[in-house]
């Protein structure tokens, strides 16, 4: 490291950015052993007066000795010290408390005044018309056993021109800095003798500006976005700015006061709504408590009002201690100016874009709904719609992800089911935060049976759902006797509906009439046993709709001697189809329909008729609530014939379940190849019997695979 030396020495003041400007430093550590250079010999009437210095462990050790001659005895001048000659350019301040002087001094020998240290200051200005002086008296413990000391104070704490009397003016002067021992009054050495006085000296420093301790600032926002606000209006919202001050970069040393003493307060800079132009808000002091610290570095300012749903920009500058007991002015290079940060302000109140969708939960009982909102939303909440009051969800039990986008259902049993929102809130509810609308209702379901209708007696004209409560009413047209139960003909149990319509006129037929919500599901199957005495063209099995343009139905003739159909549709959208065989006079048939996602399938007597994978339309869109047995919305024809054991679920059954119900009445089995083959169903007929067996055997013993 290069290391100035003794003598007149030319300095540079250096830009100013956070830290007070160095004029001089020197922590003699390349120094040459010598006598007498840098300081000074004398004589002082009766004493002699000689200095000597080395270097010695990086630092400067001085021996100042005082010698009296044989004229007598004389009272020690025992100044001693060491003097630096200085010229500094580019020093614009006169004012003496820019300057500080610090250095290390150690008492090795000698009786030395234990509480005292000299410092003397002679600048040269031609300006102020002749040298001037100062000297200070600072106070210190330097006896022999204090050690290290470490000597700091301004220019102003020295006496200014000691017998001169005019104001200090210290721009652009050549200064001579002298470090010694005052006199020590009453201290007589006979004659002859002498007196020896060692001192040791290190890391001498001259500094001009503030006294700022360089550090790199940590000004950080509280929040992601850099604001936290509670909406207040629909105009204007409310906004904190919170920050933390910078530490100080002595925390290591003392953890307990994290925060940097050198700065005295904050800047706050704010621009204008959706603006970038940034203009000074506000000065916030910094509080330091207990004096002189201040343990917590969290710092608010605010609330205050903006503009909703705008764009701003703010910024930190901490006001650094000037060294004079005050703080750096805006924008002084000094000052330590954070980064800029954007935030936007709570805009109007959020909107869900999508979701939830109806939810159909498997058979472990885990289901989960989503929505999706604008970009402005920052807290959710999730409802179940109840009575007297919706319930809000909170996490645990069933439920988590009760305050996200995504509500996640675990475990949940056929109780469980209902309908379901969400509401998006600009800012924290608790805190008064901007809602949503809510979203749109969405249903949760377990798989199940929903509806089963065996019609196995009546109740003052009512068949009773024996699942789901949406009892059937036996209804008639104009002078039309009430639809009964066919009690001898029943393929299921020991009854069925009988609905008598031998005419094509609508006017005085026999229906039966179910209630609204039957058919209000996602997925659905629909299965049902019927025996046509008479085949009308588009008479209806069953349909459950509105009107003439929203409906889901199934025919068993399509008019102009078709065969069955289910159809679907709503207004806008037309309809959506499932084609399958005619049915015959006077045979008991078993017909099911299954909706499942895009997917609906035809099933007669077991077997897949029909599967159409293009469906847009469910059942719960047709928001049925003319629901009708044997009777169409439109002026078709009624049903004559035979219903039984109507059976709805609200998920989709398998192929394999279908033609299972079928075997359970007729005892026939059904091979649906759309299945698949079963394993070992070389011929595939959906069963695995001797001929397969033989098959296998024959193919065995073509592969040569034969083994003695």
């Amino acid at each position: 490291m290069k290391k100035m030396l003794f003598g007149t020495i030319l300095l540079v003041v250096l830009a100013a950015s956070g830290r007070a400007a160095i004029v001089f430093q020197d922590d003699f550590e390349d120094r040459t052993p010598g006598a007498g250079a840098g300081g000074w010999n004398w004589a002082n009437g009766a004493c002699t007066h000689t200095a000597t210095y080395q270097q010695v462990d990086g630092s400067i050790v001085r021996q100042q000795s005082a010698a009296v001659n044989n004229t007598g005895a004389a009272a020690l001048d025992s100044r001693f010290g060491s003097k630096w000659n200085i010229t500094v350019s580019g020093n614009t301040s006169s004012d003496p408390e820019d300057y500080t002087i610090e250095f290390d001094i150690r008492n090795v020998q000698g009786n030395w005044d234990p509480h005292r240290i000299e410092l003397w200051v002679v600048t040269n200005n031609p300006a102020a018309g002749a040298d001037q002086y100062g000297r200070g008296f600072p106070t210190l413990d330097l006896s022999q056993s204090a050690g290290w000391v470490h000597v700091k104070f301004t220019l102003a704490e020295a006496s200014k021109n000691w017998w001169q009397g005019a104001d200090w003016d210290l721009t652009n002067s050549t200064w001579a800095i002298e470090i010694g021992g005052p006199p020590h009054p009453g201290v007589a050495v006979n004659p002859g003798q002498s007196w020896t006085q060692i001192f040791q000296l290190d890391n001498l420093k001259i500094t001009m500006g503030p006294d700022i301790v360089p550090y790199d600032p940590v000004v950080t926002p509280q929040n992601d976005d850099g604001s936290a606000g509670t909406l207040i209006s629909q105009t204007q919202t409310q906004v904190t700015l919170n920050f933390k001050a910078a530490p100080d970069p002595n925390t290591l040393i003392d953890p307990m006061y994290p925060v940097n003493l050198k700065v005295r307060g904050h800047y706050l800079y704010l621009s204008g709504a959706d603006d970038s132009t940034l203009s000074l808000l506000d000065f916030v002091l910094q509080v330091h408590n207990p004096d002189p610290y201040q343990t917590s570095p969290d710092i608010s300012y605010g609330p205050i009002a903006l503009t909703q749903g705008a764009v701003y920009q703010w910024m930190v500058e901490e006001a650094v201690d000037n060294g004079k007991g005050g703080y750096c002015p805006p924008g002084d290079p000094n000052n330590i100016a954070g980064p800029v940060w954007t935030f936007r302000t709570l805009g109007v109140k959020p909107t869900i874009l999508s979701g939830p969708e109806h939810a159909l939960a498997d058979f472990s009982g885990y289901a989960s709904f989503t929505i999706t909102t604008g970009p402005i939303a920052t807290h959710y909440r999730w409802f179940k719609v109840g009575s007297p009051e919706d319930v809000q969800l909170t996490d645990g039990g069933i439920y988590a992800g009760t305050q996200t986008t995504t509500l996640t259902i675990t475990g949940a049993t056929a109780a469980d089911e209902g309908e379901f929102y969400c509401i998006a809130y600009n800012g924290n509810p608790d805190e008064g935060g901007t809602a949503s609308d809510p979203s749109k209702l969405a249903k949760l379901w377990y798989p199940r049976l929903v509806s089963y209708y065996p019609f196995e007696y009546l109740n003052e004209g009512i068949s009773p759902d024996i699942v789901g409560g949406f009892d059937a009413v036996m209804m008639q047209a104009g002078n039309a006797s009430l639809p009964g139960l066919n009690a001898s003909d029943a393929i299921v149990g020991s009854g069925c509906l009988q609905l008598s319509n031998p005419d094509s006129d609508s006017s005085d037929d026999q229906y039966v009439q179910i209630p609204a919500g039957v058919v209000d599901y996602r997925d659905i199957t629909i299965s049902v046993w019927v025996r046509p005495n008479i085949i009308h063209g588009w008479s209806r099995i069953f349909d459950f709709g509105t009107g003439t343009n929203n409906y889901l139905f199934l025919t068993g003739n399509v008019g102009g001697g078709g065969g069955l159909r289910y159809a679907m549709r709503i207004p806008d959208v037309g309809e959506q189809i499932l084609d399958g065989a005619a049915l015959a006079v006077d045979q008991w048939y078993h017909v099911a329909v299954t909706i499942t996602g895009n997917t609906g399938r035809l099933y007669r007597n077991g077997e897949l008729v029909a599967a159409n994978p293009n469906l847009t339309l469910n059942p719960i869109d047709v928001g049925a609530t003319l629901n009708y047995l044997g009777k169409s919305q439109w002026p078709d024809p009624e049903f004559d014939g035979l219903i039984d054991d109507l059976k709805i679920w609200n998920y989709a059954r398998t192929t394999e379940q279908i033609a299972q119900e079928y075997l359970n009445v007729r005892g026939e089995w059904v091979c649906n190849r759309e299945v698949g083959a079963l394993p070992y169903d070389f011929n595939g007929d959906c069963v695995v019997d001797i001929a397969d067996l033989a098959m296998l055997m024959s193919e065995w013993m073509n592969s040569w695979r034969i083994y003695p």
